[in-house]
């Protein structure tokens, strides 16, 4: 699965970032989304960015497809791997219409509850954080928990 700068940063400021640890396969961070993420972030000192690197570290990074923007590197190496993780609803889109999965920050925490990967009390957790720090509305909170039976 690859991983756009959407929702690294959203899974960092919930305080979520190790659940992309508990995926079946190690998610895939292109080397121009850490230059974005990681190298900017902390160059602005913004504690996602320290985050990040903390959690997933170097090993899940991996080379960029040559394309004249970040967005199309992302894709076209979804459209490779077959499974995006974003929250850019542009891109996230455009990848599903071109047939890759398509999972937005809260759909890969009810991914993990159904796989048994987690918890119900760290999927709703996990959901009422996405809520808190503002990566999801309240309608989609209330969808998203009573997809995990609370």
């Amino acid at each position: 699965m690859i991983v756009d700068s959407s929702s690294l940063i959203c899974l960092a400021r919930a305080g979520l970032l190790d659940l992309l640890n508990r995926l079946p396969e190690r998610p895939r961070i292109l080397d121009v989304v850490w230059d974005e993420v990681v190298r900017a972030g902390r160059a602005g000192q913004h504690a996602d960015a320290f985050a990040v690197q903390a959690v997933l570290g170097r090993e899940s990074r991996q080379v960029s497809p040559v394309a004249p923007s970040v967005d199309q590197a992302v894709l076209e190496a979804a459209l490779a791997d077959g499974a995006l993780l974003a929250n850019d609803l542009t891109l996230g889109r455009r990848a599903r219409n071109l047939g890759a999965r398509w999972l937005r920050t809260a759909d890969l925490v009810l991914l993990l509850y159904r796989a048994e990967r987690c918890s119900r009390d760290e999927a709703c957790h996990g959901i009422e954080s996405l809520w808190s720090a503002g990566r999801i509305s309240e309608s989609l909170r209330h969808d998203y928990l009573e997809a995990v039976g609370e």
